[in-house]
This record gives C-alpha cells, structure tokens and sequence, in this order.
C-alpha cells in the first residue's frame, strides 16, 4: 500500500495505480476503508498542494494485519493506535467487550485481555480483522453548556448589531 497524507496528517490519499508521474488516486478513512471515487492526478501536482508520502499510519497497519502479518511493526502500531484501553468493541460472536490491555505479539498472531459486558473476569483473545470498534462514549460526550448571556452581553450585542446593520 503506497499513502499520500496531506499537511496535517488527518487525510490520506492511496495509490491506485502508478505510471511515471501519472497515478490513480483514492482518499481513505485511517482504518483504511476507501471513500469517494478514484481520481487521476500527477505526483507532481499532489506534491505541491502539500501531500507528502507516508511510509507508516493505522491504515498501512491495518492493511497489513487483514493480509495476515505477523509481528509486524506497522500491525503494532496500527493496533495500538486503533484499539485503546478502555474502547468498547463489538467481537465476531456478537458479544460486547471492553478492551484491558495493549495487543501484544505472539508467533501466531495478536492477543489483547477484554472485559466482556456483564462478566467481571479478563478474557485473552486472539483479535482479527473482524472485530468491530464501537463509539466511545468519551469521544461522544457533549460538550459543556456556556452559561446563558448576561443582560450586560445582550445589550452590547444588540448595540453591535444595530451599528453594524445587520453585517
């Protein structure tokens, strides 16, 4: 898999296919999972509205764990990126569990300790490609409600508002 990322590092773009300068190119979500349509661009062109090659991301270690790597840096780093103490997965049997350590590398394969739901013992599972991230009910947390607007603010907003013309 050859990865473009752009200035900030928060979009990725794969390469589809590659003649010289020409390429194929397809933005991707982190978890590697294609979006939108394939568009043809140059390297050259790509290059100068900022996107950079990128040689390690969770999209290249994703990739590479669903091919069946094993004891791979890229997978490690994909899977601690991807997977989260405390992040709630959806595992192949339906059950629900709650992740309770890194995953670490065996000859065979990745475990990782969870916490299925309604149990209190650490289960040790082997984690494959399957296995489902759900919300994080911390990342889905509303923010906090300002405090509602004085009088004194209303008046100077309206104030603004009036000498601005509505502008």
């Amino acid at each position: 898999m050859k990865l473009l990322a752009d200035k900030t590092g928060e979009q990725f773009l794969t390469i589809l296919k590659q003649l010289d300068d020409s390429v194929v190119v397809q933005f991707i979500t982190n978890e590697g999972q294609q979006k939108g349509q394939p568009f043809q661009d140059s390297l050259r062109g790509l290059a100068l509205a900022g996107w950079t090659e990128r040689s390690t991301s969770s999209a290249i270690g994703l990739y590479r764990f669903k091919q069946g790597y094993l004891e791979d840096a890229h997978v490690s780093f994909a899977l601690h990126q991807l997977y989260p103490l405390g992040r709630k997965v959806k595992l192949p049997s339906g059950d629900v569990a709650k992740i309770a350590s890194y995953a670490n590398t065996h000859p065979d394969g990745y475990y990782m300790f969870v916490i299925k739901q309604g149990e209190s013992q650490l289960s040790r599972l082997k984690i494959s490609p399957d296995w489902e991230l759900l919300p994080s009910e911390e990342l889905l947390r509303l923010p906090f409600y300002p405090q509602p607007k004085t009088q004194q603010e209303i008046d100077t907003i309206d104030e603004f508002q009036h000498w601005a013309g509505g502008f």
